[in-house]
């Protein structure tokens, strides 16, 4: 593989000799593949690129990516685990730790991603379908850096706010550059919104949905002026519209359960978190939204299912927490009280407090927890005896100071319910 890649290097020397300064940029590779992981760290090589990080997970790539600055990025789609590629460059832009100077290109085997791409909220600044030779590569990542150069004004301006110069270069770059016309409505319609100018911003985007029907991003658009203007109602209809354009718009299914939720439609926000999560299963914040929402509807199996999912994508990562499992846990005890069989509920319980246990074991009110919500399902199913065996040990370790201890109010009202007073 190696001999035939550098014979496609030695095949376009005409676009090495344009980069300058490559040995001074950070590149990320992001891949699964051992053999992929070569190969693009090959090509990046062969073109004066020498600080090169590479990372085979997508948290693990997260967690670089929010660290630390990159030039350019090359992620593959499908990585395997719980963190695909499309997720990765959704939390880069949206917490823009890569501004929008950095080249993020998609790499994948899965050709639907071609006819999603188009419409997808947050883009990759191009793509390659496995598997591609060389010279493709090439030609993808010089056209790449050709229209980088040509925003490099208004991504120098967009770094330090400077919102009023970003609308002047990018009427400036339409008009030279006519085919990049929807790529500078997009700034401008950020400067003017950025700016705190919602109705003009509003009138620019509408205008834009009369000449083309069908862009999303300018619905939405819309949608978030109509928010900061206070006719939620609008923005609501337009978030819909948005979705309806394209299912992968995943902020327009966020921020209209922001809305819904703003005016108590509960239900409203749990049926659009429930519809993001069809789009993007992976995506845990999302996932604990639904959770928590569907708390307090006091939907129990829906919660269950949330929580579930929440303590599946961040276990033994980073964002796995204590609360997550004793809110499962919470969601369990709901449940059983109003089911007559309770065996399969039962068995989730006690692996789940089992799993709570071991991870907070280090932490007091992480244990405090874990017995209170075991005598609470003790008490829902009518087991008493078990509940005041469960709270003799807990009364052991807050004695030992294994487990944080309870006030007088609390132990007082817990013993009362286990007739121990």
């Amino acid at each position: 593989m190696t001999d035939a890649i550098i014979l496609g290097v030695e095949n376009t020397n005409d676009v090495q000799r344009k980069l300058i300064n490559t040995s001074k940029k950070r590149v990320l590779i992001i891949e699964d593949i051992g053999e992929m992981r070569l190969m693009l760290k090959s090509l990046m090589t062969s073109m004066g690129y020498s600080d090169i990080d590479v990372e085979p997970s997508g948290q693990a790539a997260i967690k670089r990516i929010l660290e630390k600055r990159y030039d350019v990025v090359l992620s593959d789609y499908n990585l395997g685990g719980t963190i695909d590629g499309q997720q990765i460059l959704e939390t880069s832009r949206k917490n823009y730790s890569q501004d929008h100077s950095t080249i993020f290109i998609m790499i994948t085997a899965d050709t639907a991603y071609e006819s999603v791409v188009s419409v997808l909220e947050y883009q990759p600044d191009s793509y390659l379908v496995k598997p591609f030779p060389p010279a493709a590569f090439f030609r993808r990542f010089e056209r790449v850096e050709t229209q980088k150069k040509t925003f490099e004004s208004i991504n120098n301006a967009r770094k330090i706010n400077d919102f009023e110069t970003m609308e002047s270069q990018a009427k400036s770059v339409m008009v030279q550059y006519p085919h990049f016309a929807s790529q500078c409505l997009k700034v401008i319609g950020e400067s003017l919104y950025a700016r705190g100018r919602y109705k003009d911003a509003k009138s620019h985007y509408m205008l834009i949905t009369q000449k083309s029907k069908n862009l999303a991003w300018a619905h939405f658009g819309i949608a978030l002026c109509e928010l900061k203007l206070g006719t939620i109602a609008a923005a609501i209809k337009k978030f819909e519209h948005t979705i309806s354009l394209s299912r992968h718009f995943l902020s327009a299914y966020d921020l209209l359960a922001d809305a819904q939720e703003s005016l108590g439609n509960l239900e409203a926000a749990q049926s659009a978190m429930l519809s993001v999560l069809e789009v993007s299963p992976r995506s845990y914040e999302r996932a604990l939204r639904l959770a928590q929402i569907s708390m307090r509807l006091e939907d129990w199996p829906c919660a269950e299912q949330a929580y579930s999912r929440v303590i599946r994508l961040t276990r033994e990562t980073s964002n796995e927490k204590v609360e997550f499992y004793y809110d499962y846990l919470k969601c369990l005890t709901n449940m059983m009280a109003s089911s007559a069989d309770n065996s399969k509920l039962a068995d989730k319980f006690k692996r789940t407090l089992i799993r709570l246990r071991t991870f907070g074991k280090g932490n007091p009110a992480a244990v405090s927890n874990s017995f209170r919500a075991e005598i609470q399902q003790y008490l829902a199913r009518d087991h008493l005896g078990e509940a005041i065996k469960s709270w003799k040990q807990w009364n052991r370790l807050i004695k030992s100071g294994h487990a944080s201890p309870l006030s007088d109010a609390q132990k007082y009202t817990l013993k009362k319910r286990l007739g121990l007073l």
